[in-house]
């Protein structure tokens, strides 16, 4: 069973239908369900109902007029009684799994980028355009909310260099930024990605 740290989950979510569905057979789900801040779904009211399966947002399907915006159930509710205008919102930086390239394993590292909500020990792993948007204050982002950084990641080499190597790269990026648990995030897997050279 994977472990998630209270910060990195909301729990006792609910659902009444039309947003998630189970990733495994496309069924609608209603019910209970929890989320990641990677962005993940899952059954249940939290990581211990188990077992838990793996929930996904239901598509928005596009509609004959390219002039119809759709906004998702609730979203009209929300911006009424918050009086907010959603059209001023800005854009948070989003989950994005990094694919270290074939030219990256040849080089033996990559570069992962990453966004740390400066009043929460929050992270997001993020993309390359993503963190340049933020990085150049893009007005349509909350560049201000976040405290942005990237970490060289070793790919290759001996297993136990490279989980030394990557280890004291998040070390030292924790005390150069004055931040935690940076490692608790990454799930202290310092040999993701890792490719064995033959």
């Amino acid at each position: 069973m994977v472990y998630y740290p209270k910060s990195q989950i909301k729990t006792n979510l609910y659902t009444p239908g039309d947003q998630l569905r189970v990733k495994s057979t496309k069924k609608e789900y209603i019910g209970y369900y929890w989320k990641t801040s990677r962005g993940e779904y899952f059954t249940g009211h939290s990581p211990k109902n188990l077992p838990f399966l793996e929930l996904e947002i239901i598509p928005v399907l596009p509609t004959s007029s390219s002039n119809v915006i759709t906004i998702a159930k609730g979203n009209d509710v929300y911006k009424k009684l918050k009086n907010i205008d959603i059209s001023k919102t800005l854009l948070v930086p989003t989950y994005q799994k990094p694919s270290p390239t074939k030219e990256d394993y040849n080089n033996g590292s990559f570069t992962r980028f990453f966004a740390k909500k400066n009043n929460q020990n929050l992270y997001i792993e993020t993309s390359l355009n993503t963190y340049k948007k933020l990085n150049q204050k893009n007005v349509d982002y909350d560049y201000k909310s976040y405290l942005i950084f990237t970490l060289i990641w070793i790919l290759t080499g001996n297993p136990d260099q490279t989980t030394q190597t990557n280890y004291n790269s998040v070390l030292l990026t924790e005390q150069r930024l004055k931040i935690n648990s940076l490692g608790k995030y990454l799930n202290n897997n310092y040999l993701e990605f890792y490719k064995q050279e033959f």
